[in-house]
């Protein structure tokens, strides 16, 4: 609910002598429910699905802030008849190496959150993509710590342009969703610093979000949100955070006098024996007055902040579709094409797959969002006037009629928060054939889910199901013995295994879950009125268990013990494209992959130094015959080390023969390795090798500096 004029303006008015002088007046009972989440008994009456809210308290001008779910955009309640934006997750997002369509999409979240009434978005998440499986990996940007840096700032300037606050969760280490209340992360405190926190810090620093969110998670055997070294010493000490740190929603107890001595502000979502806690633990000495009078001081701050901001009529749908539209086209990568694309519009295709007719829009859980009608791929070239196959067509609009009321009478399929995935249809052979005697090329599109709460599982998950292997091989056969071509879409919440069926199709786009306009993306690319530009910002192993790390992560069914109570992150710093570099193992596709409708040259390539800073510049000159965009990676190795994404971008529109110079400006500090023994950052020695290019495994230019 919007906050009334007379709560606006008392909030001002005390806020008016400063913080401090709001908290010295306070009852220690007001301090203790200030840093206490409001219980939902007492919420008044709303339509927003929203997880939380800070206590109201009329008396000192503090209000009730409203905290809404939503790394793809304003999670609502799915009772209301409200409707907001389903952005492209953010793994889709990085995908498009450009901070200014992350930007663009932030602050359309925050447009649409302020007619929702929010104050904060619990967005974006920013842990690290180490492993395939992570259930909530959607949510998550990158394997790399500059590309998640980098887009969450990107996401939170966004927000916060609009007067939203933003909120980097969760910190830290939070990589696996099995047991995430308990489980241990073991790990060394260089991996740790390089990894696992340089992309926090990169958001810290360059984008100052209002909020930051403890993770449920232990790190070398304590909880994160009882650890002042993380919470305190790093985060504001090193990188002079100065908003306010709130808790994950609890869902373990925690010792409520370590969590505020750590850092944390704010105890979500709340209740009264946290109240109690903090009252009794001040009488009695456990707790710092200091300590919560601090806290107070940052929730009121994050209370003026959010203050400052216009009010909204109402949500502009039609403007956060072309936004959302734009990034889906933005964020697709094209990992192979056999000259079929992109496509005429002549001839008649043969639409395959379940995800053709009900597309994954959105991830489950904090991620989902309910939205308007999601653009289906069939009706997008309906809409272009292509024609196609109306038999199959009939087909899957009948079983995906029937699965989903079977699904929802029967209650075969529990999900947290959002939608099922409709199991793909079994086709026989007869029909197929019929199909490829008819049509002129087929799309066969295959799809995947995810949520929070529970990892991802290797069979018919990562690795293709037997329907979708038997599908995929019937079709690529029936239609290449008539001569014709077969594209795969995939619209996948994760990474899925590729190596073993990838020369079966002539093309496959990958658009990851594109939001709510992905069918009418997915057309626009396959029929080239945009021309593909992503790349990929995880890599694509051959087989799971080439991954770094693979066997310490929860890939089976586990109730104690490793991977459960504790998780070995033993492979360190080579996480990622990192360890594929360093051990020769070649993946299916690497991290920056991704093909073009043209081609691109590259010139002029020159490094400058100086003790604040490198500066790397290149030309990118369309040399192809078709107008497009190129996303362009700059990697710095020591001589004898692995090459590192230090700094990305992507040009405009290049039509065919123009060019663009970038320009990659790299703090010193981000150079800098962690020194383990002397517990510091260090300048690296020797001469520094630049790669330019997106993928690190086939750099355009090699320069030595």
């Amino acid at each position: 609910m919007r906050k009334t004029v007379a709560t606006l303006l008392l909030l001002v008015f005390c806020l008016a002598a400063g913080a401090q002088s709001v908290v010295e007046k306070m009852s220690l009972e007001e301090k203790a429910r200030c840093v206490v989440g409001f219980k939902r008994a007492l919420w008044p009456p709303t339509n927003n699905g929203i997880p939380g809210r800070t206590t109201p308290l009329p008396a000192c001008g503090i209000p009730s802030l409203v905290l809404a779910d939503g790394t793809a955009g304003v999670r609502l309640s799915r009772r209301g008849q409200e409707r907001a934006t389903a952005f492209p997750a953010d793994i889709t997002l990085a995908s498009s190496w450009s901070t200014e369509v992350v930007r663009e999409v932030g602050a359309a979240v925050g447009d649409e959150a302020l007619a929702f009434g929010v104050d904060v978005m619990l967005a974006p998440g920013m842990n690290i993509i180490r492993n395939p499986l992570c259930g909530r990996i959607f949510e998550y940007f990158s394997e790399d710590p500059v590309i998640t840096g980098k887009m969450g700032a990107a996401y939170i300037e966004g927000l916060q342009s609009r007067g939203i606050g933003g909120c980097a969760k969760h910190f830290t280490c939070n990589s696996q969703e099995t047991n995430r209340g308990h489980n241990d992360v073991r790990i060394a405190e260089k991996a740790l610093r390089e990894i696992y926190l340089r992309g926090f810090e990169i958001c810290v620093r360059e984008a100052k979000p209002w909020t930051v969110m403890s993770s449920y998670n232990s790190v070398n055997g304590a909880p994160v949100q009882e650890q002042r070294h993380l919470l305190t010493d790093i985060l504001r000490g090193e990188w002079g955070f100065d908003g306010a740190v709130m808790t994950d929603w609890s869902i373990v107890p925690h010792n409520t006098a370590a969590q505020l001595h750590a850092g944390n502000d704010l105890f979500m979502p709340g209740a009264d024996h946290q109240v109690e806690a903090i009252i009794s633990g001040v009488k009695d000495g456990t707790i710092a007055e200091s300590d919560l009078d601090l806290a107070c001081e940052r929730i009121i701050a994050l209370a003026e902040k959010c203050a400052d901001k216009k009010p909204a009529a109402g949500p502009d749908l039609e403007a956060g579709r072309a936004v959302a539209h734009n990034a889906a086209c933005e964020s697709a990568v094209l990992l192979e094409n056999n000259g079929m694309l992109p496509l005429s519009g002549g001839g008649r295709a043969a639409l395959f797959g379940v995800r053709s007719y009900d597309l994954v829009a959105r991830g489950a859980g904090a991620g989902f969002v309910v939205c308007p009608p999601v653009t289906q791929i069939y009706a997008a070239f309906r809409d272009k006037g292509i024609p196609t196959d109306e038999e199959i067509e009939d087909l899957y609009l009948k079983y995906v009629a029937f699965a989903e009321a079977d699904i929802r009478l029967n209650e075969k399929i529990k999900v947290h928060i959002g939608l099922p995935l409709l199991p793909e249809l079994a086709l026989s052979k007869k029909l197929v054939e019929s199909a490829a005697e008819r049509d002129d090329y087929a799309v066969i599109t295959l799809g995947r889910t995810s949520q929070e709460g529970t990892d991802r599982k290797l069979k018919d998950d990562y690795y293709l199901s037997d329907t979708e292997k038997a599908l995929l091989g019937d079709v690529c056969e029936a239609f290449h013995a008539r001569g014709k071509k077969v594209a795969v879409i995939l619209n996948i919440a994760g990474i899925v295994e590729t190596e073993s069926w990838k020369s079966l199709p002539d093309a496959i786009l990958n658009v990851w879950l594109p939001g709510q306009d992905g069918g009418a993306a997915v057309a626009d690319l396959l029929f080239g009125k945009v021309n593909p530009s992503g790349r990929l910002a995880v890599t694509f192993p051959k087989d799971y268990f080439n991954v770094p790390g693979a066997e310490d992560f929860p890939y089976g069914d586990l109730s104690e013990g490793r991977n459960y109570d504790y998780t070995c992150y033993d492979e360190g710093c080579n996480v990622g494209y990192r360890h594929y570099l360093s051990s020769g193992v070649q993946p299916s596709y690497p991290f920056g992959y991704g093909l073009s409708y043209t081609e691109f040259k590259y010139s002029g390539a020159k490094v400058r130094t100086s003790s604040k800073k490198t500066v790397v510049s290149v030309t990118v000159t369309n040399s192809g015959a078709a107008a497009g965009k190129e996303a362009v990676g700059v990697y710095v190795a020591s001589p004898d080390g692995i090459p590192e994404l230090k700094a990305f971008a992507k040009t405009g529109l290049l039509a065919p023969g123009s060019s663009e110079t970038l320009t990659f400006e790299i703090p010193a500090d981000y150079l800098k390795t962690f020194n383990e023994g002397k517990n510091c950052w260090e300048k690296r020695r020797g001469r520094l090798n630049v790669l330019i290019g997106a993928d690190p495994s086939d750099p355009k230019i090699k320069l030595t500096k």
